[in-house]
């Protein structure tokens, strides 16, 4: 059983962590079912943290840009 290990620019930015690998013999009906299952976890989240994740957002933007100005 081979493993993708390439190195995936992850959107959360993170670098370390959680180690994921998929496995080179998953079906495409496997992969597709994986990605149902991410996609309803991720609207079944945003229904019902949607505010406080659009304000923790916010904020965490606001901060990272507060500081890129500070180092100027």
């Amino acid at each position: 059983m081979k493993r993708v290990t390439k190195h995936v620019q992850l959107p959360s930015g993170r670098q370390s962590g959680l180690f994921m690998t998929i496995d080179n013999d998953w079906s495409t009906e496997q992969a597709a079912a994986v990605a149902e299952l991410l996609e309803d976890l991720l609207h079944v989240i945003h229904s019902r943290y949607q505010d406080k994740l659009h304000a923790h957002q916010k904020a965490t933007t606001y901060h990272s840009i507060q500081a890129c100005l500070l180092r100027r």
